[in-house]
C-alpha cells in the first residue's frame, strides 16, 4: 500500500510539472534603470521591476523566404519634388506671424521636455488621499541601485523609512516628453517569514489617472430616486452563495493562458513533426463538479429567486417556448415560399426578361426561399432577383 500511495504521489508530481512547464514564468529581471530626482541637486539611481504584467506571445520575425534568414526593415526617406533619397536629418517647420520657423527633432525633444529626469519628487501626501480607484493599470517596483551613482541606497533607505514612519506617500511626475503623467510612490516593508523573505522593502510606483479618466457614478445613483437596491434578503442569500463557491488558496499563478498554452502547443506539434496538435487543459473553465454540489445548487436557487421571484424559471420557460414557436413559424414560411418558388424556372425568366410580367408576391416568394431581403418596389426587387442569380 506504501509504495501504491508513493507512485499516485509521483505521477500527481510529474503532472504538476508537464502543466507547469507550459506556463511561461516571468523572471524577476529589472526593467530599466531611471534617475531619481530628490532636489535639484540630489539624484540618485533606482531600478524598477515588473510585477505583473499580461504575457502575449513573442513578437513575430519576418524571414526570407529562400534564405530563411531574418530580415532587417529599413526606411528612407524621398523628397517629392526631386525624387533624391535624403540623408540629412529630418526638420519641422511651425508657421508663425508668416514666417516659416524650422526646428530640428533634437530642438522639438528639449521644447516638449517637462523634467530634466525620469522621475521628479513632487512632494508628499497623507496615505488616506490615495484611493483605490487610482490605480488603474499594474504597478511598477523600484529599488535602489549604486552602479552608476554611489549612495543612492543610503538616500533611498532613508526616504523609505521617512514614509514608514509618518504615513505618507511621495507624489512624483515620471514619463516621456510625450506623455507625462504623475505617479504615486508607496513605502513597502519588508516582510520576513520561517521561509525567508516574502515581500522586498522597496516602494511601488502607482500610475495615476488623468483627470478625465475619473467617474463619479455614486452621484447618480444617490440623486436619482429609482436606482435598484437591495433588500436585506437579497444581501443575505448573496453573501451565503459567496461563501459557498469562494476560491480556497487562490493564486493566479495556479492557472494557465489557454491562448498562450495552445500557440506553444502548436509551436511545439510543428518543432516535432506531429501531426495532431497536443490536447490542451483550460484551467479557467468553470468546475462543473463543484457547482454542481447540493449546498452550492441550493444557494443558488435561493439567490435567484430573492432576486427574480419564485416563478421566473417558469416565465423563462415560456419567454423560450413563444420564441420557439416564432421560430417555427418563419421555418414554415420559408417552407411555403421554398415549394412555390420552385414551379417557376427563374433563369429562363430573366433571360427571356418575364420578371417585369410577374406580380410582386411571386417575386417575393424567390426572395423569401433564398433569404433575401423583400422591401423595396418591383424594380428593386427584379434587380436583387437578377444579382442573385448571377445575371
Amino acid at each position: 500500500s506504501d509504495a501504491a500511495a508513493v507512485a499516485v504521489l509521483d505521477l500527481r508530481l510529474l503532472e504538476d510539472m508537464t502543466d507547469q512547464l507550459r506556463k511561461r514564468m516571468m523572471k524577476k529581471r529589472k526593467v530599466k534603470t531611471l534617475s531619481f530626482a530628490i532636489t535639484n541637486d540630489v539624484c540618485i539611481e533606482v531600478n524598477t521591476y515588473a510585477l505583473i504584467r499580461p504575457t502575449a506571445p513573442g513578437t513575430i520575425t519576418w524571414l526570407d523566404s529562400i534564405s530563411n534568414l531574418p530580415l532587417k526593415t529599413e526606411r528612407s526617406f524621398i523628397c517629392n519634388d526631386t525624387g533624391a533619397l535624403l540623408q540629412a536629418p529630418q526638420e519641422r517647420f511651425q508657421l508663425y506671424n508668416d514666417k516659416v520657423v524650422k526646428f530640428s527633432v533634437r530642438e522639438l525633444s528639449d521644447v516638449k521636455r517637462v523634467s530634466s529626469h525620469h522621475l521628479r519628487l513632487l512632494g508628499f501626501k497623507p496615505l488616506d488621499c490615495l484611493k483605490d480607484y487610482h490605480n488603474l493599470s499594474p504597478s511598477t517596483f523600484i529599488y535602489p541601485s549604486d552602479e552608476q551613482i554611489f549612495g543612492s541606497t543610503r538616500v533611498f533607505v532613508a526616504l523609505h523609512s521617512s514614509m514608514l514612519r509618518l504615513g505618507r506617500f511621495a507624489l512624483a511626475f515620471y514619463g516621456t516628453p510625450t506623455r507625462p503623467r504623475l505617479v504615486a510612490l508607496v513605502a513597502q516593508e519588508e516582510v520576513i517569514s520561517s521561509s525567508g523573505q516574502d515581500e522586498p522593502p522597496g516602494m511601488h510606483m502607482i500610475y495615476l489617472p488623468y483627470s478625465d479618466d475619473v467617474r463619479y457614478p455614486e452621484e447618480v445613483h444617490l440623486t436619482s430616486g429609482d436606482a435598484p437596491r437591495a433588500t436585506d434578503e437579497q444581501i443575505k442569500k448573496a453573501s451565503n452563495l459567496l461563501r459557498r463557491i469562494d476560491l480556497k488558496h487562490f493564486s493566479v499563478s495556479h492557472f494557465a493562458n489557454p491562448g498562450l498554452q495552445k500557440h506553444y502547443g502548436i509551436l511545439e506539434a510543428l518543432a516535432l513533426g506531429e501531426d495532431e496538435m497536443p490536447d490542451i487543459k483550460d484551467e479557467t473553465l468553470p468546475d462543473e463538479e463543484g457547482l454542481a454540489r447540493p449546498g452550492v445548487v441550493k444557494a443558488i436557487e435561493e439567490f435567484k429567486a430573492a432576486v427574480f421571484g419564485e416563478n421566473y424559471d417558469q416565465e423563462e420557460a415560456e419567454a423560450a417556448a413563444a420564441k420557439g414557436g416564432a421560430s417555427k413559424k418563419r421555418k414554415a414560411i420559408a417552407d411555403a415560399a421554398s415549394q412555390k418558388s420552385a414551379a417557376y424556372d427563374w433563369a429562363d425568366l430573366a433571360d427571356n426578361g418575364k420578371l417585369k410580367d410577374m406580380t410582386v408576391m411571386d417575386l417575393k416568394t424567390y426572395l423569401t426561399a433564398h433569404g433575401l431581403a423583400v422591401s423595396g418596389k418591383k424594380d428593386a426587387i427584379i434587380s436583387r432577383i437578377l444579382t442573385h442569380l448571377g445575371k
